[in-house]
Parts: C-alpha cells; structure tokens; sequence
C-alpha cells in the first residue's frame, strides 16, 4: 500500500493514537488558536505604541501581564478540561472494546461504564444480543452436526449390516434385503443432497429459473412417489383442492420444497399418520399448504422454525424421507421466488406449513 494513501494514513494514525491522545492533542490545537489570538492582540497594540500613537506604557504592561496570566489560565484549563473528558469519555469506550474481545467465545459482559452515554449504552445492548444470538446459533450447529451425525449412522449401520449377512449366509440373498440396501442408500443420497443444497443456499450460489408449469401435476407426482415409499408404514397422504392450475416459478426448486414440506409433516404427524396438501386459488395466487396432526409448534419456538439449524425441541427423530434439514432450504427458496410463506400451528393439534405462488 502507498503511503501517500488516505486509507493508510487512517490506519496508521488509528494504530498509535487512542481516542484519550486524539481528544488531548485536539484540544491542545484549540488552546494554540486562542494562546494566538491573543498574542496577536497584543501584537496590534505594541505596534500601534511603536507607531506613535500615545498608548500608556501601564496599558502595555497590563498587557504583557494579562497575556501570560491568560496564557498561563489556558494551558491549565486546557490540562484540566483535557484529562477529564479524556477520561470520561474514553473509559467507557476501552472498557466495551475489552468486553467485546469476549465475543469470539459467545460470551459479553456489559462494562461498568457503559450507561455514560446513550451510543454506548446502545451499542452494548447491541453486543449482548449478539453474543446471545451467536451462543444461540453455536448450541443449534451443534446439535445438528449431533443429529446429522445420526442420521448418517443409522442408514450406514443398516447397509453394512444386511451386506455382511448377505456375504456370510446365502439364504439372505433375497430382493427384500436388496430393497432395505436401496432404500437407506437412498435416504443417504437424500440427506447428502440436502447438505449440499444448504450449502448452496449459504453462498448464494443457488440459481432461479421461472417458467410456467403445472403446480397440480407436480404435488400429485410428488404424492403418489412418497406414498408409494410410506404406505408400507402406515402413513396416508391426503390431496384436496381445486382444478389443474398453471403458475409461474421454478418447477425443480418447488418441488424440492413440497419435497420438503411433505417429509417435514410425516416425520411430526401424529399417532393416525396422516398429511393432508391442500391446492387453494386465492385471487392471483395460488395456496399450497401441507398439515400434520402432531403435536404442534409452540409460540415460542414458531418464529425460529425457518432459522437455518433450527430444530425444535422436541427429541430429534429419524426423518421418514429426506433429511428434515429442509426447512432453511425452504426459505431461501422460496425468498428467491419472491413468494409469500409461513406456518401455522396449535399445540396438541398440528401445524400447517403453506407458500404461495403467483398464477402463470
């Protein structure tokens, strides 16, 4: 970097001087313009004396006197004013910079001095939150890489084990013990792709490409292909709502969301193991909602359920397809459609996730 450079010279000045040293050095400046002032008052009136002008020699000495009396009464106040507001405004400063180095390890501890002023009052509301929401999100990471770590080990466990009784007993060999190989390398590949796609929502790497296409095929292709995986277990999936409807957004992107959305409501549907979709126009738009019948979402917890690693606190439970890490992935689809969603949700009686999309 040059050093004629204006952001160098900020940055070489910022390094050395501290606002106690900046503040005194302003001020000294402040009592040099007035310490000249006056000598140039003084100046005026010893050269109107030189000039014949009959000034009183008493005045002249008066002068001369008053002028080191002032100067002297400047520098002191100058001293005394210097220190005290160095002092009472620095320190609440220094203090909140120290308690901010904390905010690496999730943690600030409000300085005794923050309320002198309202800025930093304000701005040490700011930091606490700050380090609550980055505690918060740290225990959340942790718990997903817990539960992700999980759901990994559950589908590998199983793939190894039907492999090895496959390669050891011969009677194994059955396409029943194949299918279970398949299903949980699909739900890897599922949980992979999902990862990936988080991945991509994060960096701002993920594309939109809007066209029209039919939103009813769609779900229903989504609906028979996960009933066709889930009836075996017991779930049922529900399809209610008006005619074909065309809209306009990218077909791939929203069925990863109704992909989504659906596997989200029979992992928390409740003991009948039902989900409804529902297709609604409504005006211009057309409304896509998914209900379960579980246990609900508390208020609390509703405004963070689309927060990336988010999960309820409810006990983690094994994703009956995909993930359950959709829901972020979701949202940032859904942002980038320009599309109105949200939840809703009663305690003890379901909730109902739903996105809008504009009609074609």
């Amino acid at each position: 970097m040059k050093r004629n450079d204006l952001a160098y010279r900020e940055t070489f000045l910022a390094g050395r001087l501290g606002i106690r040293a900046k503040i005194l050095i302003y001020l000294a400046i402040l009592a040099g313009f007035i310490i000249s002032a006056v000598w140039m008052l003084q100046g005026v009136l010893v050269y109107s004396a030189s000039r014949g002008l009959n000034v009183p020699p008493q005045l002249l000495d008066a002068v001369r006197t008053q002028f080191f009396l002032t100067v002297g009464a400047i520098l002191l106040a100058t001293a005394l004013v210097g220190f005290t507001m160095a002092r009472s405004v620095s320190e609440p400063i220094i203090e909140t910079n120290e308690a901010a180095k904390q905010l690496s390890a999730s943690r600030y501890t409000r300085p005794p001095h923050s309320g002198g002023y309202r800025e930093i009052a304000e701005l040490n509301d700011t930091l606490v939150r700050a380090a609550e929401d980055l505690g918060r999100v740290e225990d959340l990471q942790r718990e997903l890489i817990a539960n992700i770590s999980h759901d990994l080990r559950t589908p590998l466990t199983m793939i190894i084990g039907y492999a090895e009784a496959m390669r050891d007993i011969p009677e194994e060999v059955t396409p029943e013990n194949m299918q279970i190989i398949i299903d949980e390398t699909n739900r890897l590949a599922s949980l992979v792709n999902e990862v990936l796609e988080f991945s991509k929502l994060r960096s701002g790497t993920m594309k939109i490409e809007k066209r029209d296409f039919d939103l009813t095929a769609t779900i229903s292709a989504i609906r028979d292909r996960v009933a066709a995986m889930t009836e075996k277990d017991g779930y049922t999936i529900v399809m209610q709502g008006d005619g074909p409807c065309m809209v306009r957004g990218d077909s791939a992107r929203i069925e990863q969301v109704i992909y989504n959305l659906l596997g989200n409501a029979l992992t928390y549907t409740g003991e009948d193991k039902e989900v409804t979709i529902r297709q609604e126009e409504r005006g211009g738009v057309v409304r896509v909602s998914i209900t379960d019948t579980g246990k609900g979402i508390s208020r609390t917890e509703l405004p963070y359920v689309w927060d990336r690693y988010y999960r309820t606190k409810e006990s983690h439970r094994r994703a009956v397809i995909g993930s359950g890490l959709g829901l972020n992935i979701c949202r940032g689809i859904l942002e980038n459609h320009g599309a109105a969603f949200g939840v809703d949700s009663v305690p003890g009686a379901g909730s109902t996730f739903w996105f809008e999309l504009p009609k074609a």
